[in-house]
């Protein structure tokens, strides 16, 4: 079978966790006497590789490579505040406050080159280590060079930047306690799958997943952002499942709590899409935990395509398509949907739903009886 999902995603949120009017993220840029740059960002670097986000970010803004920019992240005692790691908002805020930074050290540069070279500020470039005149490349000085004139005149070369989302971006549509979201993401997945009628084995050939990241400021990481995101999608709707009893997870090591290896996972795909956004650092928008949400439905749906039954709930264990491929209704037809109904159910326990239903009722008109003696 083969299915098809698309989703949105949101690259942070509107409001912080404690609603304030100041930054959602803070940067510090440092330019020495030798041309090394160095960022500081309180951002916390998991894994997801906003350190080298950061990195990018500042290189483009100053005209040099990625390389020649050290980025101390994480260290509250000497990084501005951020935030946090947290609903795929990383590039996005503190992408931007690291830019403001840099775009103010950049006017100081491009200031001491325009004097050195007698060209216009709005003539000059910077790539490569260099700021030139975009009409004659050969005029230029290099970037060490400009940081050395701009320390002779502005004294030590450090710079701020901050950013928070801008207001009434929601319209009337303020988007739940966390505010609308500054720029969304989009993303779509087509799975195919095989399924075993005789045993039930669900087997996953092949993911693939489109994301339009905005404008893609590391196209490798993207990919690898993407390729995760299909990793994960694919543990919870084989084998991953949360069960709590009394508070404590039933499957509390990896020993019980199943996930895919590399000879597990399936062939995926990666699709960047870019676009630009215009309130995004040079036009980027997440690669986090977008590419995630339409793979579980993609498989759910190529399920469907495969044998007609839909699932709502996870994970589609051969044991559940086995006994989907056996339910039939009161009509004596077989079922096309099995969800926590059928759970209760397969447990031996027909009316567990229903009496869950019904507690769950009477204890919401309980809540609005008033009681008595009140107005």
């Amino acid at each position: 079978g083969i299915g098809l999902a698309g989703s949105a995603y949101i690259s942070g949120a509107g409001l912080p966790i404690y609603w304030n009017e100041m930054p959602h993220s803070g940067a510090e840029i440092r330019i020495d006497r030798g041309g090394g740059v160095t960022v500081m960002c309180g951002t916390a670097e998991i894994g997801q590789g906003s350190d080298n986000m950061l990195a990018s970010v500042a290189a483009e803004a100053l005209g040099i490579l990625p390389s020649d920019v050290h980025v101390v992240s994480g260290d509250t005692s000497l990084a501005p505040v951020d935030l946090g790691s947290y609903s795929s908002r990383v590039t996005f805020m503190a992408g931007n406050a690291v830019k403001d930074a840099a775009m103010k050290l950049r006017a100081l540069l491009f200031a001491a080159a325009s004097e050195k070279l007698g060209t216009p500020v709005a003539q000059l470039l910077a790539a490569y280590g260099r700021i030139y005149d975009r009409h004659d490349p050969e005029q230029f000085v290099t970037f060490a060079d400009a940081a050395v004139l701009a320390e002779s005149k502005h004294g030590t070369l450090v710079a701020a930047g901050g950013y928070k989302p801008p207001k009434g971006i929601g319209g009337s549509f303020k988007g739940a306690g966390v505010g609308p979201t500054p720029a969304y993401s989009y993303q779509a997945a087509v799975a195919e799958v095989s399924v075993d009628l005789e045993t039930g084995t669900l087997t996953v050939d092949k993911v693939t997943t489109a994301h339009d990241c905005g404008r893609a400021l590391n196209p490798a990481n993207v990919e690898g952002q993407i390729e995760g995101s299909a990793y994960m999608g694919y543990g919870e709707i084989i084998a991953e499942e949360q069960i709590f009893r009394g508070g404590l997870h039933k499957k509390p090591s990896l020993l019980d709590y199943k996930l895919p290896t590399s000879l597990d996972t399936p062939a995926l795909e990666a699709i960047v899409v870019e676009s630009v956004d215009a309130e995004g650092p040079f036009g980027a928008k997440e690669a986090g935990e977008g590419p995630l949400n339409p793979v579980i439905p993609a498989i759910a749906n190529a399920v469907y395509d495969a044998i007609g039954v839909r699932f709502d709930e996870t994970p589609i264990t051969p044991e559940k398509i086995l006994d989907a491929l056996g339910k039939r209704d009161n009509r004596g037809v077989p079922k096309s949907r099995i969800g926590p109904d059928g759970l209760a159910e397969r447990n031996g326990d027909p009316k567990r739903a229903q009496r869950r239903l019904g507690a769950s009722t009477e204890g919401r008109e309980r809540k609005r009886t008033p009681p008595a003696g009140s107005r």
